[in-house]
């Protein structure tokens, strides 16, 4: 007759850590600061924060929710104002309503390359980010 082990059973090794996944909308956190009506639209002065722990940078940028702006509609424009210094630049795509984040440069010793390098899609981590936007908008 076999007998059972005394010993507790311990795993071989501890949980894995959560694995990275793009920043998603719902990832995205929005605080407004300032919301002003000019005619029909409105003047939005808001904080955005995202990324750090195990976030990836998602294809074509940051998507943004335009309710979560102080709008019903539509943003006509967004400028970032301000970030906390994480010495990457930020760009609004109007077209597809995302934050598109890039490196300053990518200098390689020629004047031929200086042009600013988005960070690769699904492979590069996003910094905590917090951005200050001004955004025009119904």
């Amino acid at each position: 007759m076999a007998s059972a082990s005394m010993s507790p059973s311990v795993s071989p090794s501890p949980s894995p850590s959560a694995s990275p996944s793009q920043v998603a909308s719902a990832d995205v956190s929005y605080t407004i600061r300032d919301r002003v009506r000019i005619q029909k639209k409105y003047l939005v002065h808001a904080a955005i924060s995202f990324g750090g722990g195990p976030s990836l940078y998602a294809t074509g940028g940051i998507a943004l929710t335009t309710a979560k702006l102080g709008f019903r509609r539509d943003i006509d424009s967004l400028v970032v104002l301000e970030s906390n210094g994480t010495g990457l630049m930020f760009e609004w795509d109007r077209s597809a309503n995302k934050i598109r984040i890039f490196f300053p440069t990518q200098e390689t010793g020629s004047s031929a390359n200086r042009a600013g390098v988005e960070l690769t899609a699904n492979s590069s981590s996003v910094p905590t980010c917090a951005l200050e936007v001004k955004a025009i908008g119904w």
